[in-house]
């Protein structure tokens, strides 16, 4: 019975996935559009430099990718294009979007994957200290710093760890190195500065919701009524009060994941030069690359979309009382 209802509910909540997906893309693929510049200047410096006239090549190109058309014939040939798996040309990078998106992404991936780690599970540990320790040095101490995390932004904190671990005491490069592995030791060490920078913000939120998610369960009678049987403090508090605590952290973490896919990730990439997804689309919206930034943002947008479905999934099996039917 479970089951059934369940799989039901994933399928209403993927066509609602690609209803706000769509929605999403003809937004953005009519902002793109009535932008004051066009995808051809991007060569119209070549031109200048060659003696030709710039505007009969800006026009040749326009008439050759279809540019000249009226917006709705864009729209339906861009959306008859993408339900083929086709997501355009990029201008910028003269490539296919899909090709560019392929090469792209893994470094996007591996910032926001170790980011969520890095935060999650030091994040987490300190916010039960915390509660286990309410009101003494360590609690106080744990406290004054999530509020500093939190109010620090990103892209400032990146800027402040460049200048002090590279530039003043050279332990870390200044710029990201494309040659190393991925996965290699050398490549970690150079993703330090930029996990710290992406995960401090997310860090210290963890804290400030595992404490109180777990201050909340520590008062209630389920946890006295473990103490009163004689159960050890460690089984109390870790398959006790932390599982009960945990519905609420998913929901914080997962919405952290969720924002750093559109939003810190790519000012993090942006700083520190790493050629993820972030950066690629920061370059295509000066560059008017309009399949560039629809296809970016498109992607983005479906997978918070997908992420708040696992989010509710798992929500069932953490909680047996949740349904959604």
């Amino acid at each position: 019975m479970k089951k059934s209802w369940l799989r039901g509910y994933i399928a209403k909540r993927l066509l609602f996935a690609v209803i706000v997906a769509w929605g999403i893309l003809t937004v953005t693929f009519i902002l793109v559009r009535v932008g004051p510049t066009s995808p051809a200047d991007h060569y119209l410096a070549n031109v200048a430099a060659q003696g030709q006239d710039p505007s009969q090549v800006v026009a040749a190109i326009e008439a050759r990718y279809g540019l000249d058309r009226p917006l709705h014939q864009q729209y339906l040939s861009y959306v008859g294009n993408l339900a083929r798996g086709n997501l355009g040309w990029s201008f910028s990078n003269s490539m296919p979007v899909i090709a560019l998106i392929k090469t792209h992404w893994i470094y996007s991936f591996q910032l926001i994957l170790l980011s969520t780690i890095f935060a999650g599970v030091i994040g987490i540990l300190i916010g039960i200290f915390s509660a286990v320790r309410q009101y003494t040095k360590t609690d106080y101490a744990a406290t004054f710093l999530s509020f500093i995390g939190i109010s620090i932004p990103n892209f400032w904190l990146g800027v402040m760890l460049i200048l002090l671990f590279s530039v003043k005491f050279g332990l870390f490069k200044t710029y990201y190195d494309t040659s190393l592995s991925l996965l290699s030791l050398a490549n970690f060490r150079q993703l330090i500065l930029p996990v710290i920078t992406l995960g401090t913000g997310m860090l210290a939120g963890y804290v400030r919701y595992t404490r109180s998610a777990m201050l909340d369960n520590l008062r209630k009678d389920f946890v006295r009524t473990a103490r009163a049987k004689g159960l050890p403090e460690r089984t109390v508090i870790g398959k006790h009060v932390l599982r009960n605590a945990m519905l609420p952290l998913i929901t914080i973490i997962m919405f952290d994941l969720g924002s750093i896919v559109f939003g810190g990730a790519y000012l993090t990439e942006i700083v520190f030069g790493i050629p993820g997804l972030g950066r690629v689309s920061f370059n295509a919206i000066f560059a008017a690359d309009y399949a560039v930034v629809v296809a970016v943002t498109l992607i983005s947008a479906f997978l918070i979309l997908i992420i708040n479905l696992v989010t509710d999934i798992t929500y069932t099996y953490l909680d047996p009382r949740i349904r959604y039917d």
